[in-house]
């Protein structure tokens, strides 16, 4: 207890409450200071009771891994991985997005006798439209690209003569 008023300490010391004050003072001091000897004995109870947190924390984790390797499959063929899973899906919808002719379903409705604007309306723009030299065909759509899951070079074309298909090569997809 401190006690910062000088009148109520000039009246303390005319009364005589000084000594009874510093007596209960330090009688809360020796109350509140920790032997050696107690204090190793909470170190030691503290390490006592890390030990069991972590003796516990491990035969939970070896529960756990046990739970996990136990719901695995017997071999790594059974299934694939999730981050098979996950390769396999955007490879697949890289795919869709940048070679949507790739899709074998998408050549079945062309047929000879096409228009340009009709063959670009099914398979989308082509990779190429280059011209040929051949006079019995005035241009050609070639339809290339790589496909993401194989990384094979896959090849379709369709050739067109006074603004008709005339000649339509599928690709070939494995």
């Amino acid at each position: 207890m401190k006690i910062n008023n000088p009148y109520f300490l000039f009246f303390l010391l005319v009364t005589g409450f000084i000594p009874v004050i510093a007596s209960l003072q330090a009688q809360t001091q020796e109350a509140q200071t920790v032997t050696r000897a107690e204090y190793e004995a909470l170190v030691a109870k503290v390490a006592q009771l890390e030990g069991r947190l972590n003796s516990l924390q491990q035969q939970q984790l070896d529960t756990v891994t046990q739970e996990v390797i136990a719901a695995m499959p017997d071999t790594a063929s059974a299934s694939p991985s999730l981050i098979e899973n996950v390769v396999a899906a955007v490879k697949q919808r890289e795919q869709q997005v940048n070679f949507p002719w790739m899709d074998l379903s998408k050549w079945a409705p062309l047929r000879e006798g096409q228009t340009p604007e009709q063959v670009v309306a099914i398979l989308g723009e082509p990779t190429l439209d280059e011209p040929s030299l051949n006079r019995r065909i005035d241009f050609v759509y070639t339809y290339e690209g790589r496909r993401p899951a194989t990384n094979k070079k896959v090849v379709g074309k369709v050739r067109f003569y006074k603004g008709e298909a005339i000649e339509i090569v599928r690709p070939v997809i494995d």
